[in-house]
């Protein structure tokens, strides 16, 4: 009989493992012989109420041999027995399927008083499975803790079945049974409409087909389009092994599939890393056969081209000449590519008075804009990127580490002097009672002050540190001045719950993240209000960059006389003047037409324009 069992946590819910029990559907007949659905969930609210983190355990078991309803009810009994639960509680279910029976029993982990023991319940789980076995004359099923089964059935005195038990062990201990995939595992390939043990009987075909080689294996499985590759474990388990699908789903290990030992699974790899692959050419041949075509291909193009070189023009059809056309334009700018450049921006020395202007003014604009782009908040350059609380509130701790420690003696120091001056006051008959009883009033008051400073002090601090406040503390005044006292002793007494607070170290770092998450939140509304008001402003900024950089780097597209244009205001100085004639040719669809002064206006100014074309320098300089 082969038991297992699954501890189903609170958070979950019991729905999936009730679907499962109470109706799942490649079972032949599903018989209810106690329970029902309302109790699993009944039992998950206990859990989450006593506040466990696991609310049921499932329990299936599976007989080799026919077992009435009868008998697995019983045995349902004897594990709740077992387990320390009530048989009254629990929830019982028979599967009938492929001919056989087996039962699923769910036990509720609350057991009105106590949990549920699960304490080595494997072993417990396979002892009553053996005992079972052996009272109904089942043949034993060898299970993975069979030795200390026999150990636990010889010292309570049965070494009848102790002996029975413990000639199941094997000699070697690496051949204990191994399950090849647990539970779980077959749920969630069941959900992916994957038969798992189907999948295992054609894995330990295709190991037996194979020989014990690996490459025939690997080919086998190909063939299923299956994979093996190495494990994703890289700790403990360096050589493990997986089979699984083309899409990704896990199959299981090869080992637990396949039941070879580890020790014998690494001979195998190291035989295989071992052995010479020999050399395929292919892939080589391939690389080679595709490097030739396509020198062909190009020879052939060169070919057809140089041929139309030699050809008159007007004799060419429009489709050869637009070859032509295209040849020449891509020698060109090769041909360009290749040619020196003229000057580069790191020397703007090299340029002339007026483009050294524009640069200057261009950069400037262009550090205006990014810096509106990249500033940030006060409150973001002073604390920095967001931590975790705790974090926070640890930095705090540490930094009034001193401070905790004057405020605990400040705390004692007043016990004492109160304690002192009550002692006093209980005593009947005293010499001079009278200026003893002033003295220690007076301790006792500048003790209060004292305490009543210093914790005004830190709370000030830790307030103006967290920005929650605007008031810089003032330091700490020793002994305190006698016009403050009252109003000191005035704020201890509003004050006495704070301070209970901030002496206990657990309440004081619970205060502390409160004042944290208080800081934190008015400081990301402050800093979101900040953003929310810099939109526009940062909109025009990036406006601002995208204009700067196509005026740097002007695109072939616009006209030749444009691009004239602009570069002689550039070569000039003119840096506002070449932004406004490239935004004016942008908007030159939406400008409605001049009128005729305003022509004669634009003709006399381009007059000295086009004169001063005329007479400056020609240059290969493109900025």
């Amino acid at each position: 009989m082969i038991v297992q069992e699954t501890r189903i946590k609170s958070s979950s819910g019991h729905q999936a493992v009730s679907r499962h029990v109470l109706s799942g559907a490649k079972n032949e007949a599903i018989r209810l012989i106690a329970g029902s659905d309302y109790l699993l969930k009944d039992w998950m609210k206990e859990a989450r109420r006593e506040n466990i983190r696991y609310g049921l355990r499932h329990i299936a078991f599976n007989p080799s041999e026919p077992m009435t309803d009868q008998q697995l009810s019983d045995f349902a009994g004897d594990i709740c027995r077992e387990l320390g639960a009530d048989p009254e509680r629990m929830t019982l279910v028979i599967h009938q399927k492929d001919g056989g029976t087996h039962g699923h029993l769910l036990l509720p982990e609350w057991q009105e008083d106590h949990v549920l023991s699960s304490k080595f319940t494997w072993q417990r789980l396979e002892k009553i499975a053996r005992l079972e076995e052996l009272r109904l004359g089942h043949a034993l099923v060898p299970g993975r803790h069979d030795r200390a089964i026999a150990k636990a059935l010889r010292e309570a005195g049965n070494s009848e079945a102790a002996d029975k038990v413990a000639a199941l062990v094997p000699e070697d201990n690496s051949a204990r049974p191994v399950s090849a995939y647990t539970s779980q595992a077959r749920r969630m390939t069941e959900r992916q409409d994957f038969d798992l043990p189907a999948a295992r009987r054609e894995i330990m075909a295709f190991w037996e087909k194979s020989g014990n080689d690996l490459k025939t294996f690997r080919r086998l499985l190909a063939e299923k389009n299956w994979r093996m590759r190495p494990g994703d474990r890289t700790d403990r388990r360096r050589d493990a092994h997986v089979i699984e699908t083309a899409e990704g789903l896990l199959i299981g290990s090869f080992t637990r599939l396949t039941k070879v030992r580890t020790k014998d699974f690494r001979l195998l790899l190291e035989a295989e890393a071992s052995r010479p692959s020999p050399l395929d050419l292919r892939p080589v041949v391939r690389q080679l056969e595709q490097q030739e075509r396509r020198h062909q291909q190009r020879s052939g193009r060169k070919r057809a081209v140089k041929d139309l070189i030699w050809v008159p023009p007007a004799s060419l059809p429009a489709l050869d000449r637009q070859r032509l056309h295209e040849q020449g334009r891509r020698e060109a700018a090769v041909i360009r590519k290749r040619l020196p450049s003229i000057g580069s921006l790191r020397y703007p020395e090299q340029f002339s008075e007026g483009f050294g202007i524009y640069l200057k003014d261009w950069k400037q604009e262009m550090q205006a804009a990014r810096r509106v782009l990249n500033a940030r908040h006060p409150l973001e350059r002073r604390y920095g990127p967001d931590s975790p609380l705790d974090i926070q509130s640890e930095c705090i701790m540490r930094m009034m580490k001193d401070g905790w420690s004057r405020l605990k003696q400040a705390h004692q120091a007043v016990e004492q002097a109160r304690q002192g001056l009550d002692e006093l006051e209980a005593r009947k008959i005293l010499f001079s009672r009278k200026k003893r009883l002033s003295q220690a009033e007076e301790q006792y008051r500048q003790a209060l002050a004292q305490l009543a400073e210093i914790l005004r002090y830190l709370v000030q601090f830790i307030l103006y540190h967290l920005g929650l406040s605007s008031q810089k503390p003032d330091p700490i005044q020793c002994p305190v001045p006698i016009e403050r006292e009252m109003t000191l002793q005035d704020y201890l007494q509003e004050r006495r719950e704070l301070l209970q607070t901030l002496l206990d170290e657990k309440a004081r770092r619970l205060w502390i993240k409160d004042r944290c998450r208080e800081a934190e939140h008015k400081r990301a509304r402050m800093i979101a209000q900040w953003h929310v008001e810099r939109v526009s402003e940062c909109e025009q900024a990036q406006q601002t960059i995208a204009r700067l950089e196509r005026l740097h780097r002007l695109s072939w597209s616009l006209p030749e006389d444009v691009r004239m244009e602009i570069r002689d205001l550039k070569r000039q100085g003119q840096l506002q003047m070449a932004l406004r004639k490239l935004e004016r040719f942008d908007n030159r669809h939406a400008l409605v037409s001049p009128t005729p002064a305003h022509r004669s206006d634009v003709t006399r100014r381009s007059q000295p324009m086009a004169l001063l074309k005329k007479t400056s320098p020609t240059s290969s300089l493109a900025p």
